[in-house]
């Protein structure tokens, strides 16, 4: 079942950055495992929404393709348009246990070190389809959105004629240090770099197609035939059918769900 992560921190779509962090710190510290009556469960369901709210770039992913896939409600036919089906995606990420001591730093000045991971290949999508018994043994053709190598950039994310360097923020380490001061001393903590997001290089000047990002929105088409014989479910793997990867790195896989109506 796919997953509504404003539902899961109890706020709505159009929430604020502020508001995610506070709904988030509120329900983490209600269900941490390490408390009485917490739940492991649900404490890692809140960090996974976390995750991708708080990231601008998942956000933004997420509202594009999330609702119409959170919806369910998928119908199939020949040259069927699925635009807006794929909301599941999986990529590497900051695990967000930093916020987690965040919350008491003020109180016990806690440090909290990030771990920020690269990003090894893009993201998978996973589909969900609706098919009658009498597409069977057919050719269904879909269309389906996703994220493509920019062409204008070649998926480098700098104009043409502009480099890729160091943040100037951070110098390239992707990560910046907070100190603060308090009754109990004085505190050092490490955080993502606000201005590269962790990544720790960036274009001198961004790609006027998509912003930095190296990749754009575009629309595939995908042939498949149908089994004659297919119980209720039908799963079928595409390797490397999914997201492309940030900076020449390798696309994500592509899963595709069949329900038979």
């Amino acid at each position: 079942m796919s997953k509504d992560y404003y539902t899961t921190l109890g706020v709505p779509r159009t929430a604020s950055d502020d508001e995610i962090k506070k709904a988030y710190r509120k329900l983490a510290h209600q269900h941490h495992p390490d408390k009485q009556g917490g739940n492991e469960s649900k404490f890692k369901e809140i960090n996974e929404a976390y995750q991708v709210l708080s990231d601008p770039k998942k956000r933004e992913s997420y509202d594009t393709f999330g609702s119409a896939y959170n919806d369910g409600s998928f119908q199939s036919g020949q040259g069927q348009d699925f635009s807006d089906i794929f909301g599941g995606f999986r990529g590497g990420g900051r695990g967000g246990f930093e916020d987690i001591f965040g919350m008491f730093s003020d109180a016990f000045g806690s440090y909290a070190q990030p771990s920020y991971q690269e990003e090894s290949k893009g993201e998978d999508l996973y589909l969900e389809a609706v098919i009658s018994r009498k597409d069977l043994g057919t050719t269904k053709v879909f269309e389906y959105n996703s994220l493509d190598i920019c062409g204008s950039c070649d998926g480098r994310g700098a104009e043409k004629g502009y480099k890729i360097v160091n943040c100037g923020t951070c110098g390239g380490t992707g990560q910046v240090k907070q100190t603060s001061r308090s009754a109990f001393g004085t505190f050092t903590r490490i955080g993502i770099c606000p201005k590269c997001k962790g990544k720790r290089r960036m274009p001198e000047k961004e790609c006027h197609v998509c912003s930095g990002e190296g990749r754009v929105k575009a629309k595939r088409k995908l042939e498949i035939q149908l089994p004659k014989d297919m119980d209720n479910y039908y799963t079928i793997a595409i390797p490397k059918g999914g997201n492309a990867g940030r900076e020449g790195r390798i696309p994500g896989d592509l899963v595709i769900q069949l329900k038979v109506r």
